[in-house]
């Protein structure tokens, strides 16, 4: 009997293309007993090139197998929200399956939901981004263009990252400060710009800024930098709350002349930048607007944006400063209204900026990947002034 059926499983995987469509193979199970189905599901799964499955360019089939009562899709594109994207089990099998179209250059983060209880990862899909509530699976859509400085490279040189637990005087606690001093800063007598980065520890574990700085000095595309990466001590707070006021004078008091005095860094009028993202983005908006003359460049991804910054924006008298925005087509929709409306403000006001959006998530997986943008624009380096002169 055994071996009527291997000839039989031989015979119907001869006859699968899976070069066609998910819906084609949906067709060819139709009709066909269960211990048939089951030799279609297991040729399906044993010949698809990944999961997710991609039927063209930008329609996919998210993809489970196992005895389950009930299966949800949740992700950057559904708001996280266990409520909607529920797969079909197939009849006469224990394969799941849920049709989604997206831009064919999305990036997404995901997890499936086992009924309605158990958060798991894709078991069929080894691509991971971790985020600040642990790791996701990672959708890359056929016409994504991964970014390469994000990567560790053995053969570029590299700077250095330096540790300090710094008291504040004005917060009244301890924090662990890291300082980037770029390639060769030991060996040059040279003064660099400063980039301050607040949730900076996050840009380093979760965003890879170390190797995105070093990638874009390395090829020229910036200047070299010396960057202050700040964790939050009080999120919220700090933030997007009660303790902005004192964590800025924290900042501009006492970390910024504490650089100063340590490291080779360049004279004012030469502006500092800030960068932020989600609420660090309007801390970093509100520094931009509270001391525009100490910090003229500006870079905020999927930001939070409070109504007194906004305003504040709208009533400036400053001029002259510089913004870099981004966000994501599928990023939280309050994000997406709240930097549309400032993108109007800086508009109407006559501030220089630049805003992109892109078919990603509020995500690490974004921010990374599009951070040297501003990095570029702030600082752009000889390959990049002789690149635009072309």
């Amino acid at each position: 009997m055994k071996t009527v059926y291997w000839i039989v499983f031989l015979c119907l995987n001869a006859g699968i293309s899976y070069s066609q469509t998910f819906q084609s193979f949906l067709e060819q199970l139709a009709g066909h007993s269960d211990s048939l189905k089951m030799f279609y599901v297991d040729s399906f799964m044993n010949t698809a090139s990944s999961f997710p499955y991609p039927d063209n360019d930008s329609t996919v089939y998210f993809i489970f197998r196992g005895n389950v009562r009930s299966i949800t899709a949740i992700g950057d594109f559904n708001g996280w929200r266990d409520s909607s994207d529920h797969m079909v089990r197939i009849a006469g099998t224990n394969l799941w399956f849920l049709r989604r179209i997206f831009d064919a250059g999305a990036r997404l983060d995901y997890k499936y939901v086992l009924n309605h209880a158990e958060f798991i990862l894709d078991p069929l899909n080894p691509l991971l981004i971790r985020g600040g509530y642990g790791p996701n699976s990672e959708l890359p859509m056929p016409r994504y263009v991964p970014s390469p400085e994000i990567e560790f490279y053995v053969n570029i040189p590299h700077g250095t990252l330096r540790d300090t637990s710094f008291f504040s005087g004005h917060l009244k606690n301890s924090r662990l400060i890291k300082i980037y001093l770029p390639p060769n800063y030991e060996y040059s007598d040279i003064q660099y710009p400063l980039v301050v980065f607040h949730d900076g520890l996050d840009f380093l574990s979760l965003g890879q800024m170390n190797n995105i700085l070093d990638y874009l000095i390395w090829q020229k595309r910036i200047r070299p930098v010396v960057g202050i990466f700040i964790p939050a001590k009080d999120r919220g707070g700090e933030y997007a709350g009660n303790l902005k006021k004192v964590y800025a004078a924290f900042i501009v008091k006492e970390l910024i002349p504490w650089v100063n005095e340590k490291f080779r860094i360049m004279d004012r009028p030469e502006p500092v930048a800030t960068f932020g993202i989600s609420n660090g983005g309007n801390i970093a908006l509100w520094l931009g607007m509270q001391y525009p003359e100490i910090f003229q460049k500006v870079a905020v991804q999927s930001s939070n944006v409070e109504d007194s910054v906004a305003l504040g924006y709208q009533q400036a008298s400053f001029s002259g400063s510089q913004f870099y925005l981004d966000v994501g087509t599928y990023d939280i929709p309050v994000c997406l209204q709240l930097m549309d409306n400032l993108v109007k403000i800086l508009e109407n006001r006559g501030f220089a900026y630049r805003y992109i959006k892109y078919p990603e998530g509020h995500s690490w997986g974004s921010w990374r990947s599009h951070v040297n943008n501003a990095l570029e624009m702030f600082f752009p380096g000889p390959a990049l002034v002789m690149e635009n002169k072309d």
